[in-house]
């Protein structure tokens, strides 16, 4: 069995532009494992119009779905 808590996740603001050129973030994550390789990323689908908001939403993300990670493994 693996040890989830040696893994982490990397959360990301992403700066995109509309067609008006009016600037968004999406947010983004990546869960790495002990070594640094990726084990599973994810993008969000909401446009905020703040960094913050966006980077803690990738992070809120990427934590839920490393519980479900370690929920499969466990099963």
């Amino acid at each position: 069995m693996e040890n989830h808590s040696k893994f982490r996740v990397v959360a990301r603001a992403v700066k995109h532009h509309d067609a008006a050129g009016e600037q968004f973030y999406r947010s983004s994550y990546r869960i790495l494992d002990h070594v640094g390789d990726e084990i599973d990323a994810g993008n969000g689908s909401i446009d905020f119009s703040d960094v913050t908001s966006a980077y803690n939403e990738a992070f809120a993300l990427g934590r839920e779905r490393l519980r479900e990670i370690a929920s499969e493994t466990i099963q």
